[in-house]
């Protein structure tokens, strides 16, 4: 019988023990059930394995594998990398089984938030965009952008602001209305070393890795509408105070999206639906240069939101 319970990216994850890295999710439940189960084991049976297709590899420099996503057109989908273990997602969203393959604790339940859930708030017709986000003034503002564009040092410098914390990397949206809603992530985030070195309290740490590391960032408790998007722009040649230009290539929304490797018709047209709503919202490009720190950025994105000078 499943006894444990999470809100993460619109899903309500069940499972017979709770996670350690799902610890301090505090979202309402949405009524969207996914049922987790976890078995510690080594190396994926032939029944499971079999039927399944290559969608996306990820490999390391030395040609060894990193991450893969396989799909069978019955069983669903399968995420796994040797250091990650093996997680088996349901074709509708609503089951996973997560096989440790002998890989760390930490390191498995990082796959499962930071991979593997999102694919499944996909299947359960959300829409996933790489981007960090804050709750201000009771509405979400978004920041997508490469890696080490500094999204997540710009959510939390703008924390310290007074911002609650809606997600770290994977942003859920829902359509609500005319306009979307986004989700709050899992209590976690990544915090680059830089800019732990400069934060006086982090909170709770609970892993690292030579880039960065993993810090308990409880999240605020229920969605809120989505009221703009800044894509950072970081320019080795770029201005030292912030320029703010107005998106104009609709593209740039289409990239923002987590998930390229599910393209049915129905979810590349919801994916699309969510894109023209995201850009009836307040959608900019944020350009700057390496002199300009999370801190100082977030403050001209306060005061740039609340209509001050």
């Amino acid at each position: 019988m499943s006894a444990a319970r999470a809100t993460v990216f619109g899903l309500d994850v069940w499972g017979v023990e709770p996670l350690s890295l799902l610890a301090g999710a505090a979202a309402a439940p949405t009524g969207r059930r996914l049922e987790l189960s976890s078995r510690r084991g080594v190396g994926r049976a032939p029944a499971e394995r079999d039927g399944f297709e290559l969608l996306w590899e990820q490999l390391e420099p030395d040609g060894t594998v990193n991450m893969r996503v396989e799909a069978h057109p019955d069983a669903g989908y399968l995420l796994w990398g040797p250091r990650y273990g093996s997680h088996f997602l349901s074709a509708d969203g609503g089951r996973v089984s997560c096989v440790a393959d002998g890989a760390r604790e930490q390191d498995w339940q990082r796959m499962l938030i930071a991979q593997v859930l999102p694919f499944a708030a996909v299947l359960n017709g959300l829409e996933v965009f790489h981007a960090s986000a804050v709750v201000l003034d009771g509405q979400a503002v978004a920041f997508a952008g490469p890696s080490r564009a500094g999204k997540t040092s710009l959510a939390l410098a703008l924390c310290r602001l007074g911002a609650g914390f809606l997600a770290d990397d994977v942003l859920a949206l829902e359509r609500d209305g005319a306009g979307l809603v986004g989700h709050p992530g899992s209590a976690l985030a990544g915090v680059a070393r830089e800019e732990a070195r400069r934060l006086a309290s982090l909170g709770e740490v609970l892993g690292a890795n030579a880039r960065e590391l993993l810090v308990r960032t409880p999240t605020v408790a229920t969605p809120a509408p989505l009221a703009a998007l800044f894509f950072l722009e970081r320019c080795t040649d770029g201005p030292d105070e912030p320029r703010f230009e107005p998106l104009t290539d609709a593209g740039m929304l289409l990239s923002a999206t987590f998930n390229f490797l599910l393209a049915a018709p129905e979810r590349l047209q919801g994916l699309l639906d969510v894109c023209a709503r995201a850009a009836r919202v307040r959608v900019e490009r944020a350009i700057v240069g390496p002199t300009v720190d999370a801190s100082a950025l977030s403050a001209v994105i306060a005061r740039r939101l609340r209509g001050s000078r």
